[in-house]
């Protein structure tokens, strides 16, 4: 029997006085890609589980004008499980109860991270480490977010953690195809990882292809651990020659937590994603190579976060070091004047003052963990990046995600 990959879109509550909670359209396809059924549900919701942190609510009503700026982000969320035990998934027995990891505390944790969302005003973010898409579901349905009709981009992965990946999106973006979760080969009797989530959206009529990444970490050491990383660069160059192979100019984004940082060998060697603009934009680089394939070098903006002492998108401990693990990486031709184009300089590490560990701590990322017996009830051991790109309208009616 073919696997099944579930598709789901979600939508945020329209008003908090509603006895209904949204309705959550879910979209079954097999492995084909051919729809087998939709259902549409209403589920009753809760809201005096908590008192949610002060927040302002952004006007998520974006219109689409000659040229629109949108804002795209990623953010490792850090272990963010229910805690229901899944009986399938040995990775989710540090999320119970008995390991103290109650209903009250996963709501704080999405409460927190619902609030560190909305303050991204980003319309299209790309998340790792969530369980399930039940997760999804609860954290776009907070009342921080619950009125920015949010949709879900969700499949499970083979994961030996039980983690996956998912991309969340609302107007102007939409769906413009299947998402696809592509494994990755990491060789011999190692446990299974992530894969690479395809999401194929468009914005104002235009295509976007986003890659969402969340490579092997360096547990047992970063050179012991490098291989396993190689195979996940290796696999998302693969991906990103098929698809400029029927596009030269395809505007294509990769995003996640790569694990490494990016002058290491998987993301400069490997992925071919280089600092120097000028060498990915330059004539050479534009057009097939002796082999008659095209391989383009890839921009790696991801540079400038260590531009400064002191910052990163994550801090080893261990070492007393910050990481620039977290990254965006864009094809030639999000570097151009048609379609859909990053803006240059407008790449950051999202890391306002409250989402920040004390001083003596290093002004570390604010954690949501169990260290040394006491709970950090922060948000995540990452920071979230985001960045802008600007979108030249075409001559077709943007869709909705409706």
């Amino acid at each position: 029997m073919e696997s099944l990959a579930t598709i789901g879109l979600a939508h945020g509550l329209a008003n908090p006085d509603d006895a209904l909670g949204p309705p959550r359209t879910t979209l079954t396809l097999n492995s084909g890609g051919m729809m087998l059924a939709t259902m549409t549900t209403w589920t009753m919701t809760t809201w005096l589980l908590f008192l949610p942190l002060p927040i302002l609510q952004p006007d998520v009503s974006i219109s689409l004008t000659d040229n629109q700026q949108a804002t795209i982000a990623f953010w490792n969320l850090e272990n963010l499980f229910d805690f229901e035990d899944d009986p399938n998934n040995p990775g989710d027995d540090e999320f119970l109860p008995e390991k103290e990891w109650d209903e009250a505390r996963y709501l704080r944790k999405l409460d927190h991270l619902a609030r560190a969302v909305d303050s991204l005003d980003a319309q299209l973010l790309a998340v790792c480490e969530v369980e399930n898409r039940r997760v999804l579901e609860d954290l776009i349905s907070q009342p921080a977010l619950a009125e920015q009709n949010w949709s879900i981009a969700h499949i499970d992965s083979p994961d030996h953690r039980g983690i996956d990946l998912a991309l969340l999106f609302r107007q102007p973006f939409s769906l413009d195809g299947q998402a696809t979760l592509h494994t990755i080969d990491l060789g011999g009797n190692a446990s299974p990882t992530r894969g690479v989530l395809e999401v194929p959206v468009k914005a104002g009529g235009r295509p976007l292809t986003v890659l969402v990444n969340h490579w092997p970490s360096r547990y047992g050491g970063a050179e012991k651990s490098a291989p396993r990383r190689a195979a996940a660069a290796q696999t998302v160059r693969k991906i990103t020659d098929q698809r400029l192979a029927d596009d030269h100019d395809r505007d294509l984004i990769i995003v996640g937590d790569l694990n490494d940082d990016p002058w290491d060998d998987s993301v400069r060697r490997q992925l071919k994603a280089v600092r120097e603009l000028r060498s990915v934009t330059h004539e050479s680089n534009l057009k097939p190579g002796r082999d008659g394939k095209f391989s383009p070098r890839l921009w790696n903006p991801s540079w400038s976060f260590a531009s400064e002492p002191d910052t990163g998108t994550y801090y080893y401990w261990n070492d007393w070091s910050w990481n620039c693990f977290d990254q965006v990486i864009v094809s030639p031709g999000m570097l151009d004047d048609a379609g859909i184009q990053l803006i240059q300089g407008s790449i950051q590490v999202h890391a306002p003052d409250f989402m920040r560990d004390s001083e003596q701590n290093a002004r570390r990322p604010a954690r949501f963990r169990q260290f040394r017996g006491r709970w950090e009830e922060g948000f995540s051991d990452h920071f979230p990046i985001k960045f802008d790109i600007r979108i030249e309208l075409s001559d077709v009616e943007p869709q909705t995600n409706d």
